[in-house]
């Protein structure tokens, strides 16, 4: 299962619901990608080779845990988000080689059971980037986040007769406080994975 949606949409939040003896979940570490902190220092210089190194850094992350014969996924990133990402940042023929290996890696991986889609509206975003106040975020905007999750929205849409997608608004939705809340998204998707137990 991935979990798709923009910055601070809830994604590594609603991944943690899910680290137990059933399901695991599997974190993005960003900072392991050599480029992260060159990107925020100058996004549309080194673009490239970050969306590259995430896509990688994704890949490696899935692919070593269904060689450690872990089954249950939830990931806190999709593959499907770096592809959004890269349209909205690559042009011609860097956009054209990130599409190869993009391909290279979905042959062998293969589609998600399920992708989850947390779809936050950009106000919101921001305003949980500034209540976090991340350093490497402080400059990211109100038109950038709209922009992703415009790109987001497109890439989704272009799956939804592909696999299967569980839309849930995380703006309307307190998975992180609400207890009621929670439990609900934590039905919604054991019911998901054990559903033909």
């Amino acid at each position: 299962v991935e979990i798709c949606g923009g910055i601070a949409s809830g994604k590594t939040s609603f991944a943690s619901l899910f680290n137990n003896r059933y399901i695991t979940s599997v974190f993005e570490n960003f900072k392991k990608s050599p480029f992260w902190e060159a990107f925020y220092t100058n996004p549309g210089k080194y673009i490239f080779e970050t969306e590259i190194s995430f896509l990688l850094l994704h890949y490696h992350q899935i692919k070593k845990s269904i060689d450690s014969d872990i089954f249950n996924l939830i990931c806190d990133f999709s593959l499907y988000l770096d592809l959004a990402y890269a349209k909205m940042g690559l042009k011609g023929s860097k956009l054209h080689s990130f599409k190869n290996v993009y391909s290279e890696i979905l042959q062998e991986l293969h589609k998600p059971n399920l992708l989850i889609y947390l779809k936050c509206d950009s106000h919101t975003e921001l305003h949980r980037i500034q209540q976090r106040s991340r350093n490497e975020e402080i400059k990211i905007n109100l038109p950038f986040l709209a922009s992703l999750n415009e790109y987001i929205e497109k890439e989704i849409n272009n799956l939804r007769m592909e696999i299967p997608v569980i839309e849930i608004d995380s703006a309307q939705n307190d998975f992180v406080n609400n207890e009621y809340v929670k439990h609900k998204m934590k039905s919604l998707i054991h019911n998901h994975f054990f559903k033909s137990a």
